[in-house]
C-alpha cells in the first residue's frame, strides 16, 4: 500500500461511490421498491442503505460517515436502529481511513470487524488497455434488459433486482457496458461520473464466460470512458482475499492501474454465539 491518503483525497473516494449508491437507490421503480423494500437517506455527508429483500450487506449499509462531516453518535444510533426495524441480518457500518471518531463510537456500540475487509482502490485518468476476443462497448437503453440480466443471473439476484439495475441503463451520470459473444451479452460494468470523480461498480461475467478478459476489458473501457468526461480521480473497490482464496477481482482491478488507497474494514453487531 502507498503512503496514506490525505483527508480530501479520502472524501473524494468516499463522496463518489455514496454518491452513486444513492443515485442507484433513487432510480429503483415504485413497484421494485415496493418488492424489495429500499430504503435510502442522504446522512451527515453518507448514505443509508436498507434492501430487506436482499438480506446482503452489499445491499445494507451506513457509509461516509466522518469523513466530510464529523461523525455523530445520534446518526449512528438511528442507523443501527432502522437496520433492525428492517429486519435485515446482513448490515455494516463501513469505516474510511481516518475515520477514527466514527471507529471509537461503533467500539462503544459492541460493533466488531466483518471477516472481510474491503480495498478501497484508486486512479488517475491514464489511458488503459486489455485484450479479450469479445466485443465490448456502451451500451443504449434498449439493451437495458440484457444489462440487468447479466447482472441479476451472475449474482443471483430476483428479476426484480435484475429491473432495478436495469434502470441505471440511459439515467443521468451512468454509463454502462456490456461484453458479447458475438450477439450474445455475457458480462457487464458501470460507470458514475460526478465532476472529476467516477466510481465503478457492477462488475459480473456470467459463469460461460469467465477467463475471457471480459472484466479487465470492460474495466479498461470504463476507465477510458470515465476520462473521456473529464474525471481525474476513479475509484472502487472489492473484497480482500483470504489466504488461499483466488480473488480474481482484487488482481483485475490491480492490473487496471489501480492501486489501494486504503483498507476499509466493515463492522457489524458480533454474531450470537
Amino acid at each position: 500500500m502507498s503512503q496514506a491518503p490525505s483527508n480530501a483525497d479520502v472524501a473524494s473516494i468516499e463522496s463518489v461511490e455514496h454518491l452513486a449508491l444513492l443515485d442507484m437507490y433513487a432510480a429503483a421503480p415504485a413497484d421494485v421498491r415496493a418488492a424489495l423494500g429500499i430504503d435510502h437517506q442522504a446522512v451527515d455527508g453518507g448514505a443509508l442503505l436498507i434492501c430487506t429483500g436482499l438480506d446482503d450487506l452489499q445491499f445494507n449499509r451506513l457509509t461516509g460517515q466522518d469523513v466530510i462531516t464529523p461523525a455523530r453518535a445520534d446518526t449512528l444510533d438511528r442507523a443501527l436502529a432502522a437496520f433492525e426495524r428492517a429486519g435485515v441480518r446482513n448490515w455494516i457500518v463501513q469505516v474510511a481511513a481516518g475515520a477514527t471518531d466514527l471507529q471509537r463510537m461503533c467500539d462503544a456500540r459492541g460493533l466488531v470487524a466483518h471477516p472481510r475487509t474491503w480495498a478501497k482502490f484508486v486512479r488517475d485518468n491514464t489511458p488503459a488497455a486489455a485484450n479479450t476476443g469479445l466485443d465490448v462497448r456502451e451500451i443504449s437503453p434498449r439493451e437495458a434488459d440484457a444489462f440487468g440480466g447479466v447482472v441479476g443471473q451472475t449474482y443471483g439476484l430476483p428479476a426484480a433486482a435484475a429491473r432495478w439495475v436495469s434502470s441505471l441503463v440511459g439515467r443521468a451520470n451512468w454509463h454502462c457496458l456490456m461484453a458479447f459473444d458475438g450477439a450474445t451479452p455475457v458480462a457487464a460494468g458501470a460507470i458514475y461520473v460526478n465532476g472529476p470523480a467516477a466510481w465503478l461498480g457492477l462488475g459480473a461475467t456470467l459463469t460461460s464466460h469467465r477467463r475471457q478478459g471480459a472484466q479487465s476489458a470492460l474495466l479498461a473501457a470504463r476507465i477510458n470512458t470515465a476520462a473521456r468526461h473529464g474525471c481525474e480521480i476513479m475509484t472502487t473497490e472489492t473484497g480482500v482475499p483470504h489466504a488461499g482464496e483466488a480473488g480474481p477481482s482484487y488482481r483485475n482491478i490491480q492490473k487496471a492501474g489501480f492501486r489501494i488507497a486504503y483498507l476499509r474494514p466493515n463492522l457489524r453487531r458480533p454474531e450470537p454465539a
